[in-house]
């Protein structure tokens, strides 16, 4: 923790705690980055991104008040902390409530450094790469009508302190790449997508070749255009790691995230202890697992998460929460906390959140299938975590007969109620893959990961979306 971010939160802190608060925490965050965008042939947007400031929150009678500047000078830090007290003295008129969040005192620090900074490249070469991707999915067909082509580097670096007595700090590099194509053909349009990212460095870039995933664009929109519509009804359906990864991110992981249990816009309140699938279903949050895109050695209130079991042999065992959710609930807190700047208020977020690998082998789940789908990737979905239901558009559907691989198909969905799904899951493989992506939620945006092995699920309704 570099002692001028310490000073500067601990004033701030200090400053808090003269006024009558219950709880307090002060965040000093720091956020810089590169963002190039290269669409059709042009350059859209080469930026460069910084910003500095510090958030202050102070609980009174279970009400927070939460208050951010930019202007780290003793004056204006001294009005955001009287701001802060006077939201929270505001929110809590009436109110008897107490909560008080459970934190230990405890000083951590995480340092995650690049194995190749992005800084020993120009952004001209890093321009240049863009650039080649985006031409060579031009070139690749003259059915290929429009390509993006987008690169983000990032660096993000806390220093949390609280009125506990915990000290924290983390840095964190990431980056990802990604690709995007337009196909059309005889007044079809179809699309391909992937991307590739992690924390750390440039080495993320050794780790997959850029033109590799540019291809992969192209070819997926180009493949889609000779596809032909989707059946409908239920089938046994296998999905590929990316679907089953967003799926369990979507329907299920949002879901469990406490704030949502707890303002009543999740199915699985009072869940827990309870089936909520079938035996074969794992499901796993892990910011630990360095490397991956949603890595958080520790959140944004200064909690460091050792992995949540979610679901265990299909039984629902934990939440994922923040300091005042497992102040609330009489649990403990996850690592869950998570803000998108030091202007955003933290709140209850995903890290990595997989279903864990299971015992088939991907080649068993597809033999046993007399007639059923394989749906791969997903384009879109929709999701109401109160009800339960979810509609997702894949990227591209097979039927399967015999076991086998038939009619491509594109534009086809996947919709039902989610613990029905769970319930239904028939064999999970041992191919566990992850995918990196940005979750947004209340305005927030922040890293995650997906991932998930390739599932079979019996009985899934598949419609088409043309």
């Amino acid at each position: 923790m570099e002692p001028d971010c310490l000073t500067v939160a601990e004033r701030a802190l200090d400053k808090l705690m003269h006024f009558d608060v219950d709880f307090a925490d002060v965040r000093l965050m720091e956020l810089k980055g590169l963002r190039i965008e290269v669409v059709d042939g042009r350059v859209r947007e080469v930026r460069f991104m910084s910003e500095k400031g510090l958030a202050l929150r102070c609980l009174v009678a279970g009400k927070w008040g939460f208050t951010s500047t930019s202007f780290l000078t003793p004056a204006e830090i001294e009005r955001a902390c009287s701001r802060a007290y006077e939201l929270a003295k505001s929110a809590s008129r009436g109110v008897e409530e107490k909560v008080a969040p459970r934190c230990e005192s405890a000083r951590r620090s995480s340092r995650m450094a690049p194995a190749e900074d992005p800084s020993s490249v120009s952004v001209e070469e890093k321009l240049k790469l863009c650039s080649e991707m985006e031409k060579a999915m031009r070139k690749a067909s003259d059915r290929i009508k429009s390509t993006s082509v987008a690169y983000v580097e990032l660096e993000e670096r806390a220093c949390i302190i609280n009125s506990s007595g915990l000290r924290a700090d983390y840095e964190v590099p990431s980056l990802l790449i990604s690709a995007t194509a337009y196909a059309s053909e005889a007044g079809v349009v179809q699309r391909g997508y992937e991307s590739h990212g992690g924390t750390g460095g440039l080495e993320i870039l050794k780790a997959r070749d850029p033109m590799d995933i540019a291809r992969k664009a192209s070819s997926e929109a180009l493949e889609l255009l000779r596809a032909k519509s989707p059946p409908a009804g239920r089938f046994t359906c296998i999905l590929d790691p990316e679907l089953a990864g967003v799926f369990i991110h979507e329907a299920f992981g949002h879901a469990c995230e406490a704030d949502a249990v707890l303002q009543g816009s999740s199915i699985l309140e009072g869940m827990i202890g309870r089936r909520v699938g079938s035996e074969e279903v794992a499901v796993k949050d892990d910011p630990t697992l360095k490397g991956l895109f949603g890595y958080v050695p520790i959140d944004s209130e200064g909690v460091s998460g050792g992995g949540t079991i979610i679901v265990d042999r299909g039984f629902l065992r934990s939440y994922l929460h923040n300091l005042e959710t497992s102040a609330r609930m009489s649990a403990s807190p996850t690592g869950n906390a998570r803000a998108q700047g030091y202007a955003s208020i933290p709140i209850v977020r995903m890290t990595n959140t997989f279903i864990d690998r299971g015992s088939w082998k991907v080649e068993e789940l597809f033999r046993d299938v007399k007639k059923g789908v394989y749906a791969q990737g997903s384009v879109y979905g929709y999701v109401d975590t109160a009800k339960g239901e979810f509609v997702f558009k894949c990227s591209k559907l097979y039927t399967i007969e015999g076991g086998e691989l038939k009619q491509l198909c594109r534009d086809a969905s996947l919709s039902g109620f989610t613990l029905d799904v769970l319930m239904n899951v028939e064999a999970v493989a041992d191919d566990l893959s992850f995918k990196p992506g940005f979750c947004g939620k209340e305005g927030q945006y922040v890293r995650v990961t997906t991932g998930a092995p390739h599932v079979r699920v019996k009985d899934v309704v598949i419609g088409g979306l043309e």
